[in-house]
């Protein structure tokens, strides 16, 4: 009788501990994916230029060769102004 009573507690112990640990893992999940959510808007609106001004922050490696290759500075084209 007393050994059931111990297996019941023991069993009862384990779904209780179970079920929190379920409800707990949830939560944190919803926490973790809020958190993420504000990082991402913040950093969207830190990175948004203000007044209509453009900010780049890429610079290209002098080693890579685009599209251009080896032109320097191309070609010089003659022209006329016309004016009106």
């Amino acid at each position: 009788m007393i050994l059931k009573i111990i297996i019941f507690f023991i069993a009862l112990g384990w779904i209780f501990s179970s079920l929190v640990r379920y409800f707990l893992n949830s939560k944190l999940k919803k926490f973790a994916d809020q958190v993420q959510q504000a990082q991402r808007e913040e950093a969207r609106k830190k990175n948004k230029p203000r007044d209509g001004n453009v900010n780049v922050d890429f610079v290209p490696d002098k080693g890579k060769k685009g599209s251009s290759g080896n032109i320097s500075g191309g070609d010089y084209i003659d022209y006329e102004e016309i004016k009106d």
